[in-house]
């Protein structure tokens, strides 16, 4: 049996590491080493990570705050393990989840697992559909999969994979710390130019936990300045995508599905200047200019006819709507105001 890293960054998680903690240690799989890295924490997250300081296998580190990648990188520097995993300090795990991880990693030969996992909003769990076929792949039909929606938290996070502790050192792999948005989804690319097979299941071993905060009311709040960092970010993370496309050879027959990427920004931000964002006319006016003034959203837009655009648009405003509907519907239920 190897030994599992299992690294959990935590950044004022006081009202839900102990959960996240319990779940980890509560795992099947016994040869694990959890090991909790605090991100200059203010409030009572080192005191409850302190109480299991003396279990075995249990690590804690507390760092000067610097940010997710950083203290990423941290625990990547203090694992000993065979193969690592990441969760985050918000969510919790299924007992089986190192175990069926680590089986469907060695059992397939394979460089990385991925599982499927349940979104929990307001207590209340709903399954997500996979976006790929179960079953071991080979590294370019993982990439090619990708396609279909690499902004989605099934393939942008690395909470529901396992990877080889050899692989990353070997090629020095590290989160970016200048990127601070899609950092998670540039790791695994990073990963994928080294590795070869992939083994997709559709177990949902992992609960991502996204409550108790009122997401439109943040989209209202953006700040022309939010954007332009987003868009920063989505630079920095299309060079990587492209960068590793052109790697395995994969690009130039792909490299319309590549650029639906800006696209989708472009529509959603078409969107939000419509429906959510409380600016005055002129800074909405500003940004988009600014939006088609950014090279790669005029270079995809260039590869799209007008028709498929507008396809698109029509299909996001719908989508849009019936999502909004359901996150009312369940506030109402649930008595969220």
């Amino acid at each position: 049996m190897n030994l599992v890293t299992v690294i959990v960054p935590a950044y004022n998680s006081g009202r839900t590491i102990e959960r996240c903690i319990k779940s980890l240690l509560e795992q099947t799989y016994k040869e694990k080493e959890i090991i909790i890295v605090d991100d200059g924490s203010s409030d009572n997250t080192p005191v409850i990570c302190k109480r299991y300081e003396g279990i075995p296998g249990f690590k804690y580190f507390k760092s000067v705050h610097g940010g997710v990648s950083k203290v990423r990188n941290l625990g990547l520097e203090k694992a000993t393990g065979k193969y690592v995993m990441f969760v985050d300090a918000d969510d919790y795990a299924k007992d089986t989840f190192l175990e069926k991880m680590v089986d469907a990693l060695e059992g397939g030969d394979c460089d990385m697992c991925i599982c499927n996992y349940l979104r929990v909003v307001y207590n209340d769990c709903y399954p997500i559909k996979s976006l790929q076929k179960r079953g071991i792949v080979t590294r370019n039909k993982y990439l090619i999969d990708t396609l279909r929606d690499p902004g989605h938290h099934y393939f942008g996070v690395i909470w529901n994979k396992i990877f080889k502790t050899e692989i990353i050192r070997n090629n020095s792999i590290r989160f970016r710390n200048d990127i601070t948005l899609g950092e998670d989804f540039v790791f695994t690319l990073d990963y994928l130019r080294y590795a070869s097979k992939v083994n997709v299941i559709d177990d949902k071993l992992i609960y991502y936990c996204y409550q108790s905060v009122n997401t439109l009311s943040r989209v209202q709040e953006k700040k022309i300045s939010d954007c332009e960092k987003e868009m920063a970010n989505r630079n920095l993370i299309y060079e990587t995508y492209v960068d590793v496309m052109k790697r395995v050879g994969l690009f130039e027959k792909y490299k319309k599905k590549i650029n639906r990427y800006w696209i989708v920004f472009y529509l959603r931000q078409k969107y939000d200047l419509m429906a959510k964002y409380k600016w005055s006319l002129e800074d909405k006016k500003l940004w988009m200019k600014e939006i088609l003034s950014n090279d790669n959203v005029k270079n995809s837009l260039r590869l799209f006819k007008k028709s498929e655009i507008t396809m698109q648009y029509a299909y996001y405003i719908v989508t849009q709507t019936t999502k909004n509907v359901i996150k009312a519907v369940i506030k109402t239920a649930k008595g969220v105001v």
